[in-house]
């Protein structure tokens, strides 16, 4: 995951719990979102943002959910 040093477990337990909490917030206010962690990891490697952890929250506001609605394949 390419997190340098060790990191206290107790700050990244809270960190998850935020995570998970601005999740659960945003699926009550039917918007779509996921947490990742390699998003954040390459915006941390392009440049894009100066820390040791990082993560993306991206969020959906389309009419189908973008992470699990998927098509399935056409059998013939």
């Amino acid at each position: 995951m390419d997190i340098p040093a060790p990191h206290c477990v107790m700050r990244m337990i809270d960190i998850g719990v935020a995570l998970s909490s601005a999740a659960k917030t945003a699926s009550i206010l039917n918007v779509d979102n996921r947490v990742q962690q390699r998003f954040g990891a390459a915006a941390r490697a392009l440049g894009f943002i100066k820390s040791e952890v990082s993560w993306a929250f991206p969020v959906s506001i389309t009419g189908k959910s973008i992470y699990y609605d998927r098509q399935t394949p056409i059998k013939h």
